[in-house]
C-alpha cells in the first residue's frame, strides 16, 4: 500500500474502502477479506448507520485498531428532529437540543475506539463551521488525529479560517471522468489540503454503476493495453494526481482490483484522454448552491454564480 502524508504528518492510506450501502450482513466478511488483501483505511460516516458493524466486524476479524486509519463523518441529520431537509421541504428542520460535540462522540461510541484517524464534516451545511469548531477542539485533545471537509468550495475552507486555525488536512468530493475537477483539485493541493474522491462510479444512494464510465470506448482501449478494467484505469487516473481513493464494493473480484494499482503508469497522453472526459455535471449534491452558512464577505465568490 502507498500512503499520502497529510498536512499535519499522518499517513494515510491512498486506497481505502467506502462503506454506504454495504448490506450490513456482508460487512464482517468484507472487511475481513478486505484487510488481507491489504486495505487499511476504511470510510465511514454516521449517516451511513454502519459505524457499529464495522467495530464489530474489526473484532470479528480480530484487526488490530492500530493496524488501520478509519476515516467517519459527522451529519446535519444528527443534530435535528426529522433530519436535515433541503429547499421547501427545509420548512421542517427543526433542530434538536443534542449538541453537535454529542453528535460527534457518537461515532467514537459506535466505533467502539478511543480516536478516530480522520473525522470530517460531510457537507458544508449552514452550521458545517460550527461542526468543524468542535472538531478542531477534539483534535487538540489529541481524539482526532486528523481534521477535514466534505464537498468545500474555495469560500467554504477560507470561511473555516474565521473559527479554526487548523487547515483541513482532507477534502473528500465528488470526482469522476465526467467531472474531473482540476481547479478545486488544484486550490486543495497548493494549500496542503488532501484531496479524496468520492461517488466517482455512482451516486452516492445507489449502488448502480455509471455505465457511460465503466463502459466507456473511449477508456476502453487504455484498458486492454494494460490489461486492466476500466474502473482500474480510472483509479489509476485518480492515483496519479495525488488524490486518495475509497471505492466501495463488496464483490471479492472487485476488491482484489480495486487495490490492484500500483504495477502500471498512464502516460500523460492517457492522462489527457481520460481529463477530455469532462462535462462538469454533478451527480451528486451540487455544492455550489451550498452558500447559506458563509458569512457575506464569502457569498460574492465568483464561482457561485455558475
Amino acid at each position: 500500500m502507498e500512503y499520502l502524508t497529510l498536512n499535519n504528518g499522518i499517513e494515510m492510506p491512498k486506497v481505502g474502502l467506502g462503506t454506504f450501502l454495504i448490506p450490513k450482513e456482508n460487512i464482517t466478511k468484507v472487511i475481513g477479506e478486505a484487510y488481507d488483501m491489504g486495505y487499511r483505511q476504511f470510510d465511514t460516516a454516521w449517516r451511513y448507520h454502519d459505524e457499529r458493524e464495522i467495530a464489530k466486524a474489526l473484532k470479528a476479524n480480530s484487526i488490530s485498531r492500530e493496524d488501520i486509519f478509519i476515516t467517519t463523518k459527522v451529519n446535519a441529520d444528527a443534530l435535528y428532529y426529522f433530519g436535515y431537509k433541503y429547499g421547501k421541504r427545509s420548512l421542517f428542520n427543526i433542530r434538536s437540543f443534542r449538541p453537535v460535540r454529542k453528535a460527534i462522540e457518537e461515532s467514537f461510541e459506535h466505533l467502539g475506539t478511543d480516536y478516530i484517524d480522520l473525522f470530517l464534516v460531510h457537507w458544508p451545511w449552514p452550521i458545517y463551521r460550527k461542526m468543524y469548531k468542535e472538531l478542531t477542539s477534539l483534535y487538540y485533545e489529541g481524539r482526532i488525529r486528523a481534521i477535514g471537509v466534505c464537498s468545500c468550495l474555495p469560500p467554504h475552507l477560507e470561511a473555516l479560517k474565521d473559527v479554526s486555525d487548523v487547515i483541513p488536512a482532507v477534502n473528500q468530493f465528488e470526482i469522476s471522468p465526467l467531472n474531473t475537477q482540476k481547479q478545486l483539485i488544484k486550490y486543495c493541493q497548493e494549500r496542503g489540503i488532501c484531496v479524496e474522491a468520492m461517488s466517482t462510479f455512482s451516486h452516492f444512494r445507489s449502488n448502480e454503476p455509471r455505465k457511460e464510465i465503466i463502459e466507456s470506448e473511449i477508456i476502453k482501449p487504455i484498458a486492454e493495453k494494460y490489461g486492466k478494467s476500466i474502473p482500474q484505469i480510472v483509479l489509476r487516473w485518480l492515483i496519479q494526481q495525488d488524490i486518495a481513493i475509497i471505492p466501495k464494493t463488496w464483490a471479492r473480484e472487485h476488491l482484489e482490483e480495486n487495490i490492484s494499482l500500483f504495477d502500471f503508469v498512464l502516460t500523460t497522453e492517457e492522462m489527457t484522454i481520460i481529463d477530455s472526459l469532462d462535462e462538469g455535471q454533478f451527480l451528486n449534491y451540487n455544492p455550489y448552491n451550498a452558500f447559506k452558512g458563509l458569512p457575506n464577505r464569502y457569498k460574492n465568490w465568483e464561482g457561485f454564480r455558475k
